[in-house]
């Protein structure tokens, strides 16, 4: 079994919920301290031993997997909760069309209906409402799945969709997904990519009778065959844009090699044939460990997911991991010299621009790191500080091979007074950081821009060209973030402003 896998395997068909992250991957979400700290700890598997005197905020694990769920094509979600949970669902459409059309896909609607439990349903139980939700979305929008995101509230009341499911199964044109979001059930966000790809492997993934990885003559013709072993597949997530699909999809095609990028936006015929791939690539192990594992146990495709192809470094490590399952190891090297000596030429008058000042990164841990190596590393900016939301073992080699060990380093997600707190006394140069940072950090006066964004990519060598001009372009014109500074400001205290951030860390007892 993959070391990145559940414990729990595939074959279970009777599990309806995914392990919660903490028992699956041992996971850090609060901590303060170094880099070189952080990464002894996470070795030793004592990084999770800190907790907070009081935490701010959180995510919600349903949101996460409504986004994923969100893109696929011909398919409609039932949110099964009280209305409040899909406060924030409302612009989803509206993304969903966007990143269609960028990719070359139609832009159809996001069908999502609501069972808007009440009070009285906690009571009695929102089952039938579940129920004429589903059999009114069959006879109004006749999707190809219906998809059932369970939120906290059935949870706790003990609503069993999984039962409904059964006794509703082969009644409807549609197939029926239970998705198990719940956010009571992992302290992780990342969880809700769990739910949502347990949900997608039980029910859509290769639904007919399973194959053996060897095809015999008559099954399929040569030029399938051949077409297996060269296709990879690219794992696309919600926070990157259509440019980085492009750019990613190009590079792989210069190996010789047929990507195919999915799962977001892909229809239900692409899932149900995800297994035919040669090898599977992730782009952010903490969106994709649990989908790849599973499908490494069920089909036996190997993975990839233990690098990040942002910048240079990151872009140059991805190609060399996927050239060399295929053995071409000489084809990628030249591609990677070709790539990177235009890119270094190109990057010259941007680096001049950038070299010396200070940078702070927050966001996705993967990502922030890659991210913050690039701008230090490459560009020579100043590195004083890195936010990721979570840390565990996917990020060990990452805090050690890539950034200074003396750095300052705090995890916290949904924290925005810790960070504050730390960027008021860094004072940086330039913040990037995860969407819902920025305001807060424009209110100090910090020129920044988004982590990741649908408005040009940040992936590959394009992409590490575009952050670098990004990055200059923001810091020529400051006077947007300071007319915000002088005039509006944070509703922090001076005491929490000037105290020591680690006040609001204790030790625990390790879980």
């Amino acid at each position: 079994m993959s070391k990145y896998s559940s414990e729990l395997t595939y074959g279970q068909a009777a599990v309806f919920n995914p392990p919660p992250r903490e028992t699956r991957i041992p996971s850090c979400a609060v901590y303060c301290g170094t880099c070189g700290q952080l990464s002894e700890d996470v070795t030793a598997g004592c990084a999770n031993v800190q907790s907070r005197k009081f935490s701010q905020s959180g995510g919600c694990q349903l949101s996460l997997a409504v986004g994923i769920l969100s893109t696929l094509a011909n398919v409609a979600v039932i949110i099964h909760s009280p209305l409040g949970c899909c406060s924030n669902l409302s612009g989803m459409g509206a993304l969903r069309a966007a990143a269609r059309a960028a990719k070359g896909k139609p832009a159809d609607d996001f069908v999502w209906l609501h069972t808007n439990l009440t009070e009285l349903d906690v009571v009695n139980g929102g089952i039938d409402k579940l129920k004429r939700a589903i059999l009114y979305t069959e006879k109004e929008y006749h999707p190809e799945a219906i998809i059932i995101a369970n939120g906290c509230v059935p949870g706790i009341i003990g609503d069993d969709i999984d039962a409904l499911v059964a006794e509703l199964d082969g009644t409807l044109g549609a197939i029926l997904v239970p998705v198990h979001c719940e956010g009571f059930k992992s302290r992780f966000v990342p969880s809700g990519y769990d739910s949502a790809y347990h949900g997608l492997l039980r029910h859509l993934v290769e639904p007919r009778e399973r194959y053996e990885r060897v095809f015999p003559d008559y099954a399929r013709d040569e030029l399938e065959r051949y077409n297996d072993s060269i296709t990879v597949n690219i794992y696309n997530v919600g926070s990157n844009s259509s440019g980085d699909e492009t750019e990613l999809a190009r590079l792989v095609s210069a190996l010789g090699l047929i990507p195919k990028v999915l799962p977001l936006h892909a229809g239900l015929d692409d899932l149900a044939d995800i297994g035919r791939a040669a090898l599977n690539v992730s782009i952010c192990a903490t969106h994709d460990d649990y989908l790849l594992g599973h499908l490494k146990e069920r089909f036996g495709t190997p993975y990839i997911i233990d690098t990040f192809p942002i910048g240079i470094t990151g872009t140059n490590q991805w190609l060399r991991k996927i050239a060399e399952h295929f053995h071409l190891e000489a084809e990628a090297e030249r591609l990677i010299a070709v790539e990177t000596k235009e890119l270094v030429e190109a990057l010259i008058p941007l680096r001049a621009e950038l070299q010396g000042k200070s940078i702070f990164v927050g966001g996705g841990e993967t990502r922030v790191l890659a991210t913050a190596e690039f701008f230090w590393e490459t560009l020579g900016m100043n590195l004083v500080g890195v936010k990721p939301h979570h840390a565990d073992r996917f990020i060990e080699e990452m805090l050690t091979d890539l950034l200074p060990r003396n750095l300052e380093l705090i995890v916290a997600a949904g924290q925005p007074a810790e960070e504050i707190n730390v960027l008021n006394k860094l004072k940086p140069d330039l913040y990037i950081g995860h969407t819902g940072s920025n305001g807060w950090v424009t209110k100090l006066g910090i020129p920044n821009f988004p982590l990741f964004g649908q408005s040009f990519n940040y992936m590959g060598y394009s992409g590490a060209w575009e952050l670098a001009r990004k990055a200059v372009k923001i810091l020529k014109n400051p006077s947007f973030t300071r007319n915000i500074a002088a005039n509006l400001s944070l509703p922090l205290s001076r005491e929490w402003l000037e105290a020591d951030v680690s006040s609001n860390i204790k030790q625990t007892e390790a879980l």
